[in-house]
């Protein structure tokens, strides 16, 4: 039994229990459960955990037969060992956060991820097991927002960080000790890649685009448009009228040239992965919203600079980038 299940036992947490269910299945935890169903005398409680062990035995588990072990041998705790993602922000860094505990003490590692850069920055702190656990519940039920966040088996965040350190140029000090916890083979592929695509796409791509919640704030570096904004504003400015310049379509239109540039292959794949990233969270959240991001990054690859989150992607910074410089001005001659 894992340590912070008896947390939950003892406050009767079975959400939490259901939740492990559906993303992390295991022997163990079926044995767990269907000796808690035999305990708990209430109604109320029997009916929650045989909901899990119907859940478990959808996945392939079913609890083995309890054996009466005279209460002499001692029940063994395993470490905590657990991981989270959150999607990627605005700046499109994926932070990963590992937990991993020897000798009494959790060591917890929180690390931002980029797909050219690796890993950008890494704090690390350490905890005493009962900090821990509260972190942990924390953890898992962070309050959505326009980043979300999902438990993710630790196998594939180790994998995620041994990729990231691979493409880091000056790794963070504090990665010293998890460096040489991570594998030395991993793999490049995503689990997102996987998931299933909706066989039947939506036909308005950009209306699927733009209302994406999850992507709403996610923008290209300015310093990347700064070349396109001082071409717009030396030869083509006099084209942005008041209705042109709120209009996305429009700026499509004249940024066409300056997407080609930017899209490249590389820069591509940094936005792919973004999107797989957010998939995935999705995936282990249970949202419904996943066929819609794998149509979206599917479309990036096949597309480029041509797709629809191409297009969105590069209009918004743009306006934004013309914004603050506008703002800027104003602020100088007050």
């Amino acid at each position: 039994m894992r340590r912070e299940w008896s947390g939950w036992i003892k406050t009767r947490q079975w959400s939490e229990f259901e939740k492990l269910a559906k993303v992390e299945p295991s022997q163990s935890l079926a044995d767990t459960v269907a000796e808690l169903e035999l305990g708990f005398p209430d109604k109320p409680d029997r009916r929650a955990l045989r909901k899990i062990l119907f859940l478990l035995s959808q996945a392939g588990y079913e609890p083995r037969e309890i054996e009466d072990s005279g209460g002499d041998e001692p029940q063994f705790v395993e470490p905590l060992d657990t991981a989270f993602m959150v999607s990627p922000d605005g700046a499109g860094d994926t932070v990963l956060t590992l937990g991993r505990e020897e000798r009494g003490r959790v060591s917890w590692l929180i690390a931002h991820l980029t797909f050219r850069e690796g890993i950008t920055r890494a704090i690390e702190d350490t905890t005493p097991i009962d900090e821990a656990l509260t972190r942990l519940l924390r953890l898992r039920n962070m309050t959505p927002t326009s980043s979300i966040s999902a438990e993710v088996p630790v196998e594939f965040a180790c994998s995620r960080l041994a990729r990231a350190v691979a493409v880091t140029k000056s790794l963070p000090p504090v990665m010293a000790y998890w460096r040489a916890l991570l594998p030395k083979k991993f793999t490049t592929s995503h689990p997102s890649d996987e998931l299933p695509r909706d066989p039947h796409p939506p036909d308005d791509l950009w209306k699927l685009t733009v209302g994406l919640k999850s992507i709403s704030t996610w923008r290209l570096e300015l310093g990347v448009l700064a070349p396109a904004l001082e071409d717009f504003l030396k030869n083509r400015s006099e084209q942005a009228s008041p209705e042109n310049i709120s209009d996305l379509h429009w700026w499509n239109g004249v940024l066409t040239s300056d997407r080609e540039q930017l899209f490249t292959e590389e820069m591509v794949e940094d936005h792919r992965l973004r999107l797989l990233d957010l998939a995935y969270v999705m995936h282990l959240r249970g949202e419904s919203q996943i066929g819609d991001v794998l149509t979206i990054a599917d479309e990036l690859r096949a597309k480029g600079s041509q797709s629809n989150y191409a297009i969105l992607i590069t209009s918004k910074t743009f306006l934004l980038l013309l914004d603050t410089l506008r703002r800027q001005s104003a602020t100088e001659r007050s």
